[in-house]
């Protein structure tokens, strides 16, 4: 795998060498209000993940795969509709919350947190961290997806970085 990254980074991170590539057709059709910016930013990485590769920032390739086998771009959302399999108004309401998140980074070593761009009108574009049991209950870190990759690049050159972006380093 090419990095950037030095042994003493705490992450690796490839940049495709390839134009910008569009989000997949479902995906695109789901999230119509998502910002370029992240669709840029995302589409442009070919991995960038932590050094135990237990977090990492979602790919095209990610939003694309369709198979089971693994983590899925929306696992958590999967994770809690079959939490709630026997109650319809409970799985309404988590896909309503998925339809208004957007996941763009996971972190399975801990409480399977997830970061993701609020959609709704109240807040749109900034970025929330949310974790299991109750990931429909994210709490805002940035205002937007500019202000999160200021914050979390800062928080990537500190020795200790404060939560929840350590969770993602």
């Amino acid at each position: 795998m090419p990095t950037h990254a030095s042994p003493s980074h705490r992450s690796a991170v490839a940049w495709l060498d390839r134009p910008y590539v569009h989000s997949p057709p479902a995906v695109a059709k789901r999230y119509p209000a998502l910002p370029s910016e992240v669709v840029t930013f995302l589409s442009s990485l070919d991995v960038c993940c932590n050094q135990e590769e237990n977090s990492w920032f979602l790919t095209s390739e990610d939003y694309a795969r369709e198979e089971s086998s693994g983590f899925r771009w929306n696992e958590y959302e999967h994770m809690g509709l079959e939490m709630y399999a026997e109650d319809p108004a409970f799985r309404e309401g988590i896909k309503a919350f998925w339809d208004s998140h957007f996941p763009f980074m996971l972190a399975v070593h801990s409480d399977y947190d997830y970061l993701a761009m609020r959609l709704t009108p109240e807040g749109f574009g900034s970025v929330v961290h949310g974790y299991a049991p109750e990931w429909e209950e994210p709490q805002p870190i940035a205002d937007s997806f500019g202000a999160f990759l200021q914050a979390f690049t800062i928080a990537a050159g500190m020795p200790q970085a404060e939560n929840p972006l350590d969770v993602f380093l």
